[in-house]
């Protein structure tokens, strides 16, 4: 009978094991959104009741699967001193976990929703690391490696930051940029051991069209189809950033209008045709407010901090939707994972030339490489973004990058014309992607 016992227990273990495999892959490859119970059981070589028998639902096999990544973390941390060489182990542990970076960008954008089965957890996994980070620079500060002003629990805070910007980044543009080689390089910063970067050459205004994706048109042409296609974009833009893409369905949204659902797809033919009229019409409403654009490259970065707090104040939603739709669409399958990834690519772009036309007039610190620096804004633009979801009382988006801009811009220089032959107006970048 104890044999018995033993090998049911045994069968169990292994099954269980097998399940939540099955799980991390399926995860990693699709994201949580679009996987069932069903596929998850299929991928395993088990019966549907036999999964639901184990985890009794999604939620709860989520949360194993988390459960065991988090171990696998620790169990690489074991003993380690808390000091700044340890980022970049974390880093490249958490990078050669199959599945682990996929998984956790995906849930770090979908956990910013308050009623996410995730949320209080990944709030605290926030802080912990922020708590961790502060600790490992604080020990650097006494040790004399960092400077002895150095702001530790706002730098925590800014590097954590970069470091979630900075996953979700290398999901769309993994040839280009390495989170462990990122952080390294900001650790040299504040080290203080970055070389100095050599004579940039000045380069004309980078004009970077901000509409990835062309809005579909009302063929209809009438003031009520018009009308009632604006409604049904505003309330897919709130279901899609409480639910993500996968979560949302077109029958809640028609709901929401007050349409059936035929009535949606006459306007829109499919669920990918709204999601893309839900990004361009995003888009749409940046662009008009970047029209008339200020061309200075200082003053632009000087002024990303007060247009980041104004976009939180007045447009949480697009907020939302952006930290939804870009973590979770990681997955090459999801339907906007092109959209992000060119957004993504086109985003470096224009800050790179940015910072290097405010290079070029000797308005930047000697060690601030423009495409390195352009990568490290963006992700710590988007991390802030994240963070702000799990605490919006706690985190300034604006105060946050105007602390950052201040260790790339020189003190003694402020925005101004720029001494050149007239050039096209360039798009003033509001958000980093």
């Amino acid at each position: 009978m104890v044999i018995e016992s033993a090998t049911r227990a045994a069968r169990s273990a292994s099954t269980r094991h097998r399940v939540l495999a099955s799980a991390r892959d399926l995860f990693a490859a699709r994201g949580f959104g679009a996987v069932s119970m069903r596929d998850v059981a299929a991928e395993a070589g088990v019966s549907h009741p036999t999964v639901r028998n184990l985890f009794g639902s999604m939620d709860a096999l989520l949360d194993a699967v988390v459960e065991g990544y988090e171990a696998d973390l620790q169990e690489a941390l074991e003993g380690r001193t808390p000091d700044l060489d340890l980022i970049d182990m974390i880093a490249r542990t958490g990078r050669d976990i199959p599945g682990y970076i996929e998984l956790f960008t995906v849930l770090a954008g979908a956990a910013t929703l308050p009623e996410h089965p995730a949320h209080e957890r990944f709030r605290a996994r926030d802080s912990a690391f922020q708590a961790m980070g502060a600790e490992m620079l604080r020990n650097a500060r006494d040790r004399g490696e960092l400077p002895a002003d150095l702001d530790v629990a706002g730098e925590a805070r800014r590097l954590n930051a970069a470091w979630d910007g900075l996953q979700v980044i290398s999901r769309y543009l993994p040839d280009e940029v390495d989170v462990p080689e990122a952080l390294a390089r900001r650790i040299a910063r504040l080290r203080g051991r970055a070389p100095a970067v050599g004579p940039v050459d000045d380069v004309e205004p980078l004009a970077i069209t901000m509409l990835l994706v062309d809005e579909p048109i009302d063929d209809a042409g009438y003031a009520v189809g018009r009308r009632r296609r604006a409604d049904i974009i505003d309330q897919a833009t709130a279901i899609f950033a409480r639910d993500g893409y996968h979560g949302a369905s077109l029958r809640d949204i028609a709901s929401s209008v007050g349409v059936n659902a035929s009535t949606l797809l006459h306007h829109f033919g499919s669920k990918e045709a709204l999601l893309a009229a839900v990004l361009a019409h995003r888009d749409a409403a940046m662009a008009a407010r970047e029209a008339d654009a200020d061309d200075d490259p200082v003053r632009i970065l000087r002024d990303l901090g007060a247009a980041a707090s104004h976009d939180a104040r007045t447009e949480p939603g697009l907020i939302s939707i952006y930290a939804v739709l870009s973590t979770e669409a990681v997955a090459p399958t999801h339907p906007a994972h092109e959209y992000f990834r060119d957004r993504f690519a086109r985003a470096i772009r224009m800050f790179e030339n940015v910072i290097q036309r405010a290079a070029a007039r000797g308005a930047t610190r000697p060690d601030v490489d423009p495409h390195a620096e352009a990568i490290h804004l963006i992700a710590l633009w988007d991390g802030l973004q994240l963070q702000w979801g799990y605490d919006p009382d706690a985190i300034d988006i604006g105060r946050e990058l105007d602390a950052h801009l201040a260790g790339v811009l020189r003190d003694d220089v402020t925005g101004a014309p720029e001494p050149a032959p007239a050039r096209p107006a360039a798009a003033t970048p509001r958000r980093p992607a």
